[in-house]
């Protein structure tokens, strides 16, 4: 249902960042000029003119691109297009305007998108590891007993420290604290008191990962999801916890209500069938 805007977002960031690039260059090679030119300077030549509302395009099509769902790639390919372009000048001959130091300029912003593709491998083995933990872990209920912040922002949004008490759920094992540094989303920032599903390592408790439930629903109240996390704190064992596939039904199915493409009444039924369907 997000692939679209997130594909368009993305597309969008790339040619963004090909304007870019092709002002910069350009730019560079031009040097500095002035129009209408006052006395002892330079004339610009009449694509300058171009090379402007290429850069000025691809600066707002880079921000629209980020917001439309491109995130990184779109963001990364302003700075790839930045970098490439002044490499690419500083390469030139320098009687056709090239110099040695556009180089250092653009690879100063190909640090950026490099930072990020070096990057990806860890990220899929946080990943795998979270999928791996869901699908055979111990299950629990995480109780957020302190937040801080650690001063980095990813997207904008805070990369945080947090420190849990999990309470096994159907175990003969006692509760534990365990800490956890992610990045959360800026408009829904957990809170010191909220409770999360958590899957853990049994050899190594402090391994786990919990699911914020972010989209899951508009409140504790209204959340399935928050709901059965809430009995289990009460003292109700439920025979398990949410699967992962139970946790991606309900986010699926409360994004289709916030978007109206199912009513209220709908989502109500559909996720009472989900959390009250027996188990194999």
């Amino acid at each position: 249902m997000n692939r679209s805007p997130r594909l368009f977002g993305s597309l969008v960031g790339i040619v963004s960042g090909w304007a870019v690039g092709t002002a910069i260059y350009h730019m560079l090679l031009t040097g500095s000029c002035s129009t209408p030119p006052g006395p002892g300077e330079v004339a610009c030549p009449p694509e300058m003119i171009q090379h402007a509302l290429y850069m000025t395009g691809g600066i707002i099509g880079g921000i629209v691109g980020t917001a439309l769902g491109g995130s990184w790639l779109a963001f990364g390919a302003l700075f790839t297009g930045i970098g490439l372009g002044g490499v690419l000048a500083g390469l030139q001959p320098v009687e056709q305007g090239g110099q040695r130091w556009f180089i250092f300029f653009g690879a100063c912003f190909l640090l950026t998108p490099a930072i990020g593709i070096v990057s990806l491998p860890f990220v899929g083995l946080r990943r795998m590891r979270a999928r791996q933990l869901m699908e055979n872990g111990m299950q629990g209920v995480g109780t957020l007993l302190s937040i801080e912040g650690t001063g980095m922002l990813i997207n904008n949004n805070p990369r945080v420290r947090m420190r849990f008490r999990i309470d096994p759920v159907g175990e003969v094992m006692a509760p534990f604290e365990a800490t956890k540094t992610a990045t959360v989303n800026r408009f829904d920032v957990p809170k010191v008191g909220d409770s999360y599903p958590v899957w853990f390592d049994r050899d190594d408790p402090q391994d786990f990962v919990f699911a914020t439930g972010q989209g899951a629903a508009a409140s504790a109240s209204q959340s399935p999801l928050r709901r059965i996390v809430e009995a289990a704190k009460q003292g109700a064992q439920p025979t398990a916890m949410p699967s992962m596939d139970v946790v991606r039904e309900l986010n699926t199915l409360n994004e289709l209500r916030l978007t109206g493409k199912i009513s209220a009444d709908e989502f109500a039924r559909r996720t009472s069938d989900i959390i009250n369907a027996p188990t194999a």
